[in-house]
């Protein structure tokens, strides 16, 4: 079967949405959730307000979008690196702790408005949450480790994620790159059998 192309209408709609999130990213990041409007999304946009409420009909729906956006890119950095580690047992895992740390490198401004307009709004947990839950859900069924352990290793890497994103780590970009590597030693550790 084959697959025909978008329509010129479908990617200049794709345009717009992507151009909307990202104004949307830019003015949390920068101001804050409570300085997101409709109006200031449209104009950083340089989107009609008639074209942001055919894409967008709240503020609520636009920063939903957002977020699904930012997990979106999160979960592209893993399949990015779980293809670099193809065949390497518990591969997933790895990838998921290097992606993580590599998405909130590239990504810190964006993860830090998701979590503005979290604390703004907390009904808009539900996407990040769901997203979490799937990942941890498909590590564990994909992985030669235990749930427990790779609990472990899951709530460690998000617990980082968080403390970063919050300004409330104690640790150097060196001592975050060391706790990387040990998480992923632990990663070879948890799946050596117990005697």
């Amino acid at each position: 079967m084959s697959q025909f192309p978008c329509s010129a209408q479908e990617s200049q709609s794709s345009n717009v949405t992507s151009n909307l999130d990202t104004a949307a990213e830019e003015i949390v990041a920068r101001r804050g959730p409570a300085h997101l409007t409709l109006e200031t999304a449209a104009n950083e946009a340089k989107v009609s307000k008639g074209g942001l409420f055919y894409h967008f009909r709240s503020k609520e729906a636009l920063l939903e979008a957002m977020i699904r956006r930012s997990m979106q890119l999160l979960e592209s950095e893993h399949t990015k690196v779980a293809d670099s580690l193809t065949g390497e047992r518990n591969g997933k895992m790895k990838a998921s702790i290097i992606g993580t740390l590599r998405h909130l490198e590239g990504q810190r401004s964006v993860l830090t408005a998701v979590v503005a307009a979290i604390a703004n709004d907390p009904k808009l947990v539900a996407p990040m949450r769901e997203s979490f839950q799937n990942e941890f859900q498909d590590l564990c069924k994909d992985l030669n480790l235990r749930m427990e352990d790779v609990a472990v290793l899951f709530l460690a890497l998000q617990g980082l994620l968080l403390m970063e994103l919050l300004n409330l780590s104690c640790l150097t970009p060196s001592q975050i790159r060391k706790v990387t590597q040990r998480m992923l030693q632990l990663v070879e550790e948890f799946d050596r059998p117990s005697s």
